[in-house]
Formats: C-alpha cells, structure tokens, sequence
C-alpha cells in the first residue's frame, strides 16, 4: 500500500489510495513536473472533491446542516492533519480532539465558546481550538474553511524528544539551530 517508515505505512499513501487527497496530476503538468514521488504533499482546494461527513446527530442543535470534508494532507505519524471542510445552514455543538487550528475561506459562523464568548468566524478569519474543548456553531448559510489539527504530544514524548534531539546535536548527526526557520 505504501512504503514503510518507522514501523508503520506510509499514511500519505494511504490516504491517496483510499481518495482521501486529492489529485494535482493536472496541476502537474501545468508547471511541467515528472510523475516522480516527491517529499512534499501537494493538494488542491476542490469543492467537488469534497465528500460528505455528516455531524453527530447527537450533536445537532438545530436545521440539517450538511458537512463535506476532504483531506489534504496527513503527517506520516498520524499526529496532524489538514482539512478542508465545509457546513451549510445548521446550528451544532463540536467537541475537539484535536487542536485545530481554522482558517475560514468562504461564508460566515458564529462560534459560541464554553464560557459564552462570541466569535465570528468569515473570510480570512483563524481561531484556534484546544482539544478538549467544545463549542456551538451557528451557520446562517454556509461555511468553508481549511483545518490544521494536531494531536497534542503527551508531555513524557516532549522529554524524550528533546534528549533524543541533544544527542543528536551533541553527536554532530544534526547542526545546532542558527536561528530562523531552519
């Protein structure tokens, strides 16, 4: 299905093998790129590609509100993802898992958080989300947004993450960071 790395499959390849990224073969071609695997994922922003993901019915406040979702990417651990996602007219409670970080693309929300805070979710807008929290959603008319998630790393994982990353910079296997991005 894919290749193997660190014990487990390639999740990207997964996801491409079950339709869950979509293609960019067209996109491809158009800036003359060979069909060679490549480090990178790259997607396209394609409403129609977009599947249903119906919301919990349980969660449902009011309306029928249709959700449509379509994963963009997906790290080879499992631990983040990216989303693209999009409601119509409805009112519902969301309970996240994940941290989420959203950044809205088209049409207009209002997210009510647990302590009563009011915000408004539209174009150009990003908020983020903590797992574990819940909040209630209002859509007017429609929503579209890009969803960044990341599952957050048990703090035991953080240590041994920075000691494995000493020992590599003590041992020279990784340079001593200069400053910047990288």
């Amino acid at each position: 299905m894919g290749t193997v790395h660190s014990g487990g499959p390639d999740l990207r390849a997964v996801a491409q093998n079950l339709g869950f990224l979509a293609p960019v073969q067209e996109l491809d071609k158009e800036f003359g790129q060979s069909d060679a695997p490549g480090k990178f994922t790259q997607s396209v922003l394609d409403v129609s590609r977009m599947e249903p993901r119906p919301i919990r019915p349980d969660w449902i406040l009011e309306g029928a509100p249709d959700a449509r979702c379509i994963n963009l990417s997906m790290n080879t651990r499992g631990w983040a993802s990216t989303d693209h996602w999009s409601c119509t007219k409805g009112k519902f409670r969301w309970h996240f898992h994940w941290d989420e970080t959203v950044l809205f693309l088209e049409g207009e929300v209002r997210i009510t958080d647990e302590t009563g805070k009011v915000y408004l979710g539209q174009p150009g807008v990003s908020l983020f989300f903590p797992a574990g929290t819940s909040s209630v959603w209002d859509v007017p008319a429609y929503i579209r947004k890009i969803a960044f998630n990341h599952r957050p790393v048990p703090r035991y994982a953080h240590l041994a993450d920075r000691i494995v990353n000493k020992l590599r910079r003590m041992t020279g296997l990784v340079p001593a960071a200069k400053g910047g991005l990288g």
